[in-house]
């Protein structure tokens, strides 16, 4: 209304301007005589004259071309498979469905899920894996038309919905449910070992009275749990110990709940892959223990996505497991320290043999420092591979350490000790020969940096954290990448790490129906960026998958979708204030006929003017 008043004026004034002598009016207020029939044809002439002053200047300011119009609002349909869950969700469907029909008309239908679209029509059966608003609150941020918003109210976040919004919560009705939402296992473990996991167990919107969880290796007989009673959406942890199977390979880790009545049967189960292997991911042999060993394998183990295992000489010939203590003969410690692919070998480096030719990939020697009267203290020497994972480390508040008299060589030298008044003496150096890494540390008393704790203890972890880092990146893996997670869901994108050099590689995907026991394949090609060692593909159908690539294969498991599992309805509000009016009309500008008008207006007022007596 205000561009069009301003238009209007912008007229009024360019008409009376022209006009205002010629029909009476002198330029200071003074009436004259005109002849009467002319005076009229001249007030048609400056009317005219006015409209298409006024619909250029309207055109010009971008007035509106009419008033607003009502506009039905955006429908707006939670698509996800929740929707599906427990007895009767066909029928709740279809009258969401039917509802969400009669209220959209054309494109005022918006789906959202995994994704916000447009659609003609709902779906016949919700299909999206994810619940997500956001991207729903943005598109609608700026429509003009308001929001109906139908939902199950299992969604990802919640949020404020525009103003106006009329939403309509369809719960699920109660029934009994109970669900593994989530399972703790460690990714690797040698054949036999004994496997500590935990499983959470969740109810749906119904109380149970109990449930039996069923845990196993599959092919292996399982342990079963007695849990409960539960409340409404109540959640239990069970713990539990199995043998790990004594073969080598990767096995299939389920966790199982049931009970009594239970209406949806898809979000029992959940499974993992936990690779049987003989080959921990490093191992630390010290012949002579004592606290850096300790603190150093320690450190690993909080590094590695898989536990080191470390191995002790307390006696002449009488090795120990440094975990459990129990006694292993020489031959398993060689063995064991043959295969790793990361060796620490603590104290004499010779009581295994040469560890140039012992070690099978990287190796670290860790030589013990001498007590002397100086004092040392750690300080970082120039650029190293370790440099960046030590930046901002405060060394002045890091406890003094024994250093070795003689400072070990390599390519590169990543702390040095600084004693006042001596010289500085190098005792962390590495080296890179022939493809296989080594590094040495010449100084005893680092533990002592883990047990002071903040940041001295920060400074420990960081430096065997960055240790374990460079001298692990060299694979030794002969597979040229490996699923960056054994346990997946439905509608996940399955994600790849790779292991070697290579940008492109070729496998050959291979699902296994548990059911059925029938399999299907398929070729797929993983490309990697650049530096990058991630990658991620489509995600794919619940069941077991096994990844066949040049030097060897890899399991991982999808399971069911994230949708199916019980979930309270997440608190939604309305933000205050008042709803859109409706659609503005199209500028002025954007209309054929106000050009028209316009041109027919002055065409009109040339005439008059020929008529009145004007040129």
């Amino acid at each position: 209304m205000t561009r069009w008043l301003i238009a209007a004026i912008i007229g009024l004034m360019i008409a009376a301007l022209h006009y205002g002598r010629s029909l009476g009016l002198s330029p200071n207020g003074e009436a004259r005589r005109r002849d009467g029939g002319r005076a009229g044809l001249r007030l048609v002439a400056a009317a005219l004259r006015a409209i298409a002053a006024a619909t250029v200047a309207a055109m010009f300011v971008g007035a509106p071309a009419g008033p607003a119009r009502a506009a039905r609002p955006l429908v707006a349909l939670d698509v996800s498979a929740s929707w599906t869950r427990g007895d009767g969700a066909a029928a709740r469907w279809a009258r969401v469905r039917d509802a969400a029909r009669r209220s959209a008309d054309g494109d005022s239908l918006l789906l959202f899920g995994d994704s916000t679209r447009m659609a003609s029509a709902p779906p016949a059966r919700p299909t999206d894996h994810h619940s997500t608003l956001a991207p729903l609150l943005d598109l609608v941020r700026d429509e003009p038309r308001g929001l109906v918003l139908v939902t199950d109210g299992e969604l990802t976040e919640a949020g404020p919905l525009p103003a106006g919004t009329r939403l309509t919560v369809v719960p699920a009705p109660p029934a009994t449910d109970i669900a593994v939402v989530a399972l703790s296992a460690p990714g690797r473990v040698a054949p036999g070992d004994t496997v500590s996991l935990s499983a959470t167990v969740r109810a749906g919107n119904g109380a149970i009275s109990g449930a039996t969880v069923r845990v196993a290796f599959a092919g292996s007989s399982p342990v079963r749990f007695s849990v409960g009673p539960f409340g409404a959406f109540a959640e239990q942890e069970v713990s539990a110990r199995l043998i790990a199977p004594l073969r080598s390979g990767d096995a299939l880790l389920q966790v199982s709940a049931a009970a009594a009545g239970d209406a949806e049967s898809r979000n029992d189960t959940l499974g993992s892959i936990v690779e049987i292997s003989r080959v921990p991911s490093a191992v630390l042999v010290s012949s002579s223990p004592d606290p850096d060993a300790r603190a150093a394998l320690e450190a690993l183990a909080g590094a590695l996505t898989v536990p080191p295992r470390g191995y002790y000489l307390v006696a002449p010939g009488a090795w120990r497991d440094a975990t459990t203590l129990r006694a292993v003969s020489a031959a398993d410690v060689r063995a064991a320290a043959a295969a790793a692919p990361l060796l620490v070998l603590h104290g004499d480096s010779l009581i295994l043999g040469p560890p140039a030719q012992l070690a099978r990939s990287a190796l670290v020697l860790m030589v013990p420092g001498d007590i002397d009267d100086a004092e040392w203290r750690a300080a970082p020497s120039g650029a190293s591979p370790l440099a960046r994972s030590l930046g901002g480390i405060a060394w002045d508040s890091i406890p003094p350490i024994e250093v070795a008299p003689v400072a070990p060589r390599g390519d590169w030298v990543a702390l040095e000790g600084r004693s006042p008044g001596l010289a500085s003496r190098a005792f962390i150096t590495g080296s890179d020969i022939g493809g296989r890494r080594r590094l040495l540390v010449a100084a005893s008393g680092l533990w002592r940096w883990r047990a002071r704790g903040g940041p001295a203890r920060d400074a420990f972890d960081a430096l065997w954290g960055a240790i374990a880092d460079w001298t692990t990146s060299v694979a030794v893996d002969l597979r040229p990448a490996l699923p960056s997670r054994r346990s997946l869901r439905e509608g996940d994108p399955i994600g790849w790490t790779r292991t070697g050099v290579d940008s492109v590689v070729a496998l050959t995907l291979r699902r296994t129906d548990a059911a059925t026991r029938d399999t299907t394949s398929r070729a797929l090609s993983l490309r990697f960026t650049g530096d990058s060692r991630t990658t991620t593909t489509a995600s794919l159908p619940p069941g077991r998958y096994t990844a066949f690539m040049r030097g060897g294969s890899a399991s991982f498991v999808v399971n069911a979708a994230t949708e199916l599992l019980p979930a309270r309805a997440v608190a939604l509000s309305v933000a205050s204030g008042s709803a859109r009016s409706g659609v503005p009309a199209a500028p002025l500008r954007d209309q054929w006929w106000a050009y028209l008008l316009a041109v027919a207006a002055l065409c009109g007022e040339w005439i008059i003017r020929r008529r009145s007596g004007l040129r």
